[in-house]
This record gives structure tokens, C-alpha cells and sequence, in this order.
């Protein structure tokens, strides 16, 4: 038997409606040939706005190719359906959404009329929006104090992004990667771990090849907020004339192991002539193994200027990349080093 999306979608309404609680919905959907925007959203039982809302990296709605990826939506974003005796009011304080924005997200002019069976959108801005919204606010006052040490993304600038990956290089996992990124044309920043440097010069090699640049992750992955300075200048500085002695090439951007970070530990950073670099956009391939799940992580949080985190071994980045670059190329996205798309040296002068 045959179940479309329209029929499961009319399912999942009854579902509602019969137990009177909200439904979350989490997809990943790829563009086939000759889907449109409002096909799609229709297929969903969602507006075309709302569909953007979740993809706002879809800049050019008119530039739908097959295989774009879009996220519809996430489990966030919660429906309801009016039961008899429903108020707006009643409906806000269950679910703890004011009546004006209740009324907004569903274009109701008139609060007081409801009917039943009416499918109210109740939360429009998604959990990953809101995790967005949270980095935004922890690391902004961070990179407001340290300006020229301390980044976590670029600025707007004609749809740039920079793809790093984090703990390499291996032989084998590595590779692969820039086989995909060789395959796309596309650069990417790689941050090194010390340890595994050794017996992969030949990758370091390949990396600088093929126009990736190389950063710091430290030599042994340490928390650098429990190291003394000495450790800590040891951590970077092995790694750098590790990298030197293969590239002839001195590193200049670093990345904090786990992000953890604090003033003292970019005071020094800044000392030993590195920048600091976060990112905005956690893919969080490192956790998850299922694809559509790593898109979802990542998706909706993807802007002009965005640093996205991915790592060099899961299985699933090698999996997960092409449909990242696919979607991004597509709507006209530019894929940079960090250092281009921040305006900063990679290298030691």
C-alpha cells in the first residue's frame, strides 16, 4: 500500500485532533525534479513562508534545484487543532505563547473567532534557531572584549561561508574529505591536532596542495582553561613547528578544544600571535550518525558569514558534505578559507 505524504500528513491531524495535544514535525526533504516551493509546503500542509522561515539560508526561492535539502520543519515547531470550547486565550496560556503572537503566526484579525479543526502554528522559531540565538548571545560579548583575537563569524558579505573541520589529519578519514572538497572545488580550514601529525605528513602536504589552509587545535586536545601558561604556549607551539617543519607554513588561527575559552586563555592566545576562532554552526557529526539528522543541526542555522564545525572522522561527514555543498552552491553560496572570509592572516608573517 501506497501512503502519500498528503494521506500521512491528514493522519497525523487526526492524531491531533483526537488527543487534543500539540504534534511536532521533523523532516528532511530533497528537492526532486520539478518540485516547487509551494508544491512542497503544500505537501506538508505549511506555508511557503513558513517553509523559508526554517531555511533561511534559501535566499533565492526561485533557484529550486533537485537536491536541495530543506528542513520541514523541525521539533520545535508545534501544531495544535482547535477542539470544541477552545479559546485563543486558553490556547496561549497552555502553551505559554501570547495571544499577539498566536494571532500573528496563524493571520487571525479577529481572536475571538476560531472553529474547530483549525490547525494552529504555536511556536514558529525552532530549538536550533534558538541554540543560534544563545551563541549569538554567549560569544558576541566574548569577541566584543577581543576583537582582533576572537571570531566565531563573519560578516555578511555576498553569501560566504567557510566550512572547518576539527582533529585531523588520518590518513584515511582526512582523505576522504578532500576527496569531496576536490570533487565540489571547494576550500575548507582545517585545525590539526599535534598527535596526529605524525606518519600523516603526506596529508599536510595535500591539504596546503590543494589550497586548504591549516590551523591550530593544540597537540594532545587538552580543556586549555586548566593549563598554566607554559602548558599551554607547549600545546600550540608544538603543533606550529610541527606544521613548519612539513609546510614550512607557521599557523595563525587556533581553535579552543570543546570551545571552552575564557579571558586568560585568549590573553595568551593573543600573546603567541594567534585569533581565535569559534564557529556559528555546530553540524554535530561528531554526535549524531544519522544524516538527515546532521542536516537538520545544520540547515536552519546557516547565514552569509557562517563558520560551520564539522570533523574529519565521523563516517557521516563524508556522507552528509555533498548534500551541504549542493544546497549552499546552489542558492549561490561561496565556499572561503576562515581567513578569507574574516580578512585575516592564516600563516605567521
Amino acid at each position: 500500500m501506497v501512503i502519500t505524504i498528503k494521506r500521512v500528513s491528514m493522519l497525523c491531524i487526526i492524531a491531533m485532533y483526537l488527543l487534543g495535544t500539540p504534534v511536532y514535525a521533523e523532516q528532511v526533504h530533497r528537492v526532486a525534479t520539478g518540485e516547487t516551493l509551494s508544491g512542497i509546503a503544500s505537501s506538508y500542509g505549511i506555508t511557503v513562508d513558513s517553509l523559508l522561515g526554517n531555511n533561511q539560508y534559501v535566499v533565492n526561492p526561485d533557484l529550486i534545484h533537485p537536491g536541495l535539502v530543506l528542513i520541514i520543519p523541525d521539533s520545535s515547531r508545534q501544531y495544535y487543532v482547535v477542539r470544541p470550547g477552545d479559546t485563543l486565550s486558553e490556547i496561549s496560556q497552555r502553551f505559554e505563547v501570547s495571544v499577539p503572537i498566536l494571532a500573528n503566526l496563524n493571520d487571525i484579525e479577529n481572536v475571538d473567532l476560531l472553529y474547530v479543526g483549525q490547525i494552529l502554528l504555536i511556536r514558529f522559531q525552532p530549538l536550533e534557531r534558538e541554540e543560534l540565538a544563545a551563541v549569538e548571545n554567549t560569544l558576541s560579548p566574548i569577541a566584543n572584549r577581543f576583537p582582533d583575537t576572537f571570531f566565531f563569524r563573519g560578516e555578511p558579505d555576498g553569501l560566504r561561508v567557510a566550512l572547518t573541520f576539527d582533529d585531523g589529519p588520518d590518513s584515511v578519514e582526512t582523505n576522504a574529505v578532500l576527496d569531496v572538497l576536490q570533487r565540489y572545488g571547494v576550500p575548507a580550514t582545517f585545525f590539526l591536532l599535534g598527535n596526529n601529525i605524525l606518519g600523516n605528513a603526506d596529508v599536510v602536504e595535500r591539504l596546503v596542495a590543494e589550497g586548504h589552509a591549516v590551523a591550530n587545535h593544540s597537540t594532545t586536545h587538552p580543556d586549555l582553561r586548566t593549563l598554566t601558561e607554559e602548558q599551554l604556549r607547549n600545546e600550540l607551539l608544538t603543533l606550529e613547528n610541527a606544521v613548519y617543519d612539513i609546510t614550512g607554513l607557521r599557523t595563525a588561527l587556533m581553535r579552543p578544544t570543546y570551545g571552552f575559552i575564557n579571558d586568560d586563555v585568549l590573553r595568551q592566545v593573543g600573546d603567541l600571535g594567534y585569533r581565535a576562532i569559534q564557529w556559528s554552526v555546530d553540524t554535530k557529526d561528531w554526535r549524531d550518525i544519522d544524516i538527515d539528522q546532521v542536516l537538520i543541526n545544520t540547515m536552519p542555522n546557516l547565514r552569509d558569514g557562517s563558520i560551520i564545525l564539522m570533523h574529519d572522522h565521523p563516517s557521516v561527514t563524508i556522507e552528509v558534505l555533498p548534500e551541504i555543498i549542493h544546497s549552499l552552491k546552489s542558492q549561490g553560496y561561496t565556499f572561503v578559507t576562515v581567513d578569507e572570509l574574516l580578512g585575516v592572516n592564516a600563516y605567521k608573517q
